[in-house]
Order: C-alpha cells, then sequence, then structure tokens
C-alpha cells in the first residue's frame, strides 16, 4: 500500500481546489475533495436550501456521486464525532432537519456513504485506514482544536484501524492572516501539545492553525500529510471569511470509499 494515501497530486484544478483518487487493499477507491468556491455556497445556514443542494449536486456530479448518499453534519465548533452507517444517508445532505447536531466530524466503515463538511477558514481534515477501509472528515476551527477534536476524530476508530490512521489537512487560514487576541493566545500556549502553534509576527499574536492541527494529529499516533494545505485568505479560487466578510461561500469537502 502506497504509504501516502492523499498525496497532494492534484490541487487547483479548473473543476475543484482539490481533488484525489486512491485504490485500497480491499479493492474500494477512496475518492475526496474540496470545491472551488465557484462551485457557489455549500453550507445550508443562511442560504436557501434548494441552491445549496443544487451546488453540492453539481459538484459531485464530477465524480458520478448522489446527493442522496451524502451525510452531512450541523457543524457547531463542536470536539464530536458521529459514527455513520448506511441508515444515515441523507441526513444534512439536503437540509438541516435531520443532521447531526453539535457535530464537526463524521466517520464511517461502509462503503458509498460520502461524508462533507463546509469550509472557509476553518480546516478541512480527511482521514482513512487503509487497511480497514474506515474513512472520516472533520471541521476543524480554533474551538474544536482546543476541545480536541483531531484526537477524538482518531480515537473514534476501533483499535485495529488506528494503526494505520493517515490524515490531510487541507486549506485553512494561514499563520500570517490569522491575528488573535491575547486570551485565546493564552489558551493555546497553555495546551501542552497545542501551544507551539502560537506565534509572534512583529509584536502581534498569530495563531498557525496548520501547525496545531499537525501536532493534535501526531499526538494521537496518526500520520500527517499537508501538502494539501493552501492559505484560504490569499488564493482566490478558495473562500474565506475573513477576506471576504458576509459574500463568502462555503466550500465543501468531501470523502467516500466507493465499492
Amino acid at each position: 500500500m502506497d504509504a501516502a494515501p492523499f498525496s497532494a497530486h492534484d490541487v487547483n484544478l479548473n473543476s475543484s481546489a482539490i481533488e484525489g483518487f486512491r485504490r485500497l487493499p480491499d479493492g474500494s477507491e477512496l475518492i475526496w475533495g474540496l470545491s472551488r468556491k465557484e462551485f457557489g455556497p455549500m453550507s445550508l445556514r443562511n442560504r436557501p436550501a434548494w441552491d445549496v443542494a443544487h451546488n453540492r449536486m453539481q459538484f459531485l456530479r464530477l465524480w458520478d456521486l448522489k446527493i442522496d448518499d451524502v451525510v452531512s453534519p450541523a457543524l457547531e465548533h463542536t470536539a464530536t464525532v458521529q459514527v455513520v452507517t448506511s441508515e444515515d444517508r441523507g441526513r444534512g445532505a439536503r437540509n438541516l432537519d435531520e443532521a447531526f447536531n453539535e457535530t464537526d466530524a463524521l466517520v464511517t466503515s461502509e462503503p458509498d456513504i460520502i461524508l462533507l463538511t463546509t469550509h472557509a477558514d476553518c480546516l478541512p481534515v480527511w482521514l482513512v485506514s487503509p487497511s480497514t477501509g474506515w474513512i472520516g472528515m472533520a471541521h476543524v476551527g480554533w474551538r474544536g482544536l482546543l476541545a480536541g477534536l483531531i484526537t477524538n476524530l482518531v480515537n473514534s476508530l476501533p483499535d485495529e484501524a488506528r494503526s494505520d490512521v493517515h490524515l490531510a489537512i487541507g486549506p485553512g487560514i494561514g499563520v500570517d492572516r490569522y491575528e488573535v487576541g491575547p486570551e485565546l493566545g493564552t489558551r493555546f500556549r497553555e495546551n501542552s501539545i497545542l501551544a507551539p502553534a502560537v506565534k509572534e509576527i512583529e509584536g502581534r499574536i498569530h495563531l498557525d492553525m496548520l501547525e496545531g492541527a499537525t501536532l493534535q494529529a501526531k499526538a494521537a499516533g496518526a500520520i500527517v500529510e499537508t501538502g494539501t494545505f493552501a492559505c484560504t485568505y490569499d488564493n482566490r479560487y478558495l473562500s474565506s471569511y475573513r477576506r471576504d466578510g458576509n459574500d463568502f461561500a462555503p466550500m465543501a469537502a468531501f470523502i467516500v470509499r466507493r465499492s
């Protein structure tokens, strides 16, 4: 098995910001990606549900994937991870009514279930255990990171799946663009794992989300790949709340193991 299932072989394509494929040992195909902002808003919060559903369908059609196979959580900056089964297909795909509340990460061992989260500065984190077929998708902001979301993501897997967990960290706000207040800086400095993510740039406190996520993932025992990271603020093909304000259009990140 290739040691890098998430290697960044395709980044910033005309059709998507990131996409990747990998054949797993059981013969199934790992497919994962992130939309460009040109696909339109992918978050159901404060957007017409029919419009978001259309955008999601158009994006997923690139891989002949169906929106009714999507499971998408409500996303509330928590550290909660939900284990998903085939009975959950469609939850949060077209509206928020049946989405998992207070949940920011999903994992599943079942094939053909699309795990989808939305992003506009918060990190998308993809997970796979190649030997067992477990996959995961997480939405990681500073609150989730402080609460241990990536740790929980890895620990939500059974013991046999944690022996070869790979994580890829996708585009998010870059350290140069992410100035934070002293109180938040102190909270990160007091965390034994995340403290190095606090940087001082020209006398101001900045937060390095990529480093923080990497440190937490490695502490949980995961192999981490960061070649898919890019700063959402500095790259116009990506969505950034800090750059665009209320005009931002959240992107969709997804992962599926197709049988």
